[in-house]
């Protein structure tokens, strides 16, 4: 990613998302993590928390362990959240 200049654009891949930014390299299988994911709702937004146990990622998922399931989200839709 470079950096702006005066009138200047950001650049960088046109699908990333927040989590591609902020440094995650920490993340271990069987860590707890806690995810957001902001939704609208009659014109206000409104956000939802989650604790769950990581497993791994990829480009488009978390696959993680919720009440003791495992479960697939979507990176578009839910990030990490320190």
């Amino acid at each position: 990613m470079s950096t702006p200049k005066a009138g200047g654009q950001i650049s960088g891949p046109e699908h990333a998302r927040h989590d591609d930014f902020v440094a995650v390299p920490y993340l271990r299988q069987g860590q707890l993590i806690s995810l957001i994911r902001w939704t609208q709702v009659s014109g206000d937004w409104r956000y939802t928390t989650m604790l769950a146990q990581y497993l791994h990622r990829d480009e488009e998922s978390w696959y993680l362990v919720i009440n003791g399931q495992r479960a697939k989200l979507s990176r578009s839709e839910w990030a990490i959240f320190n």
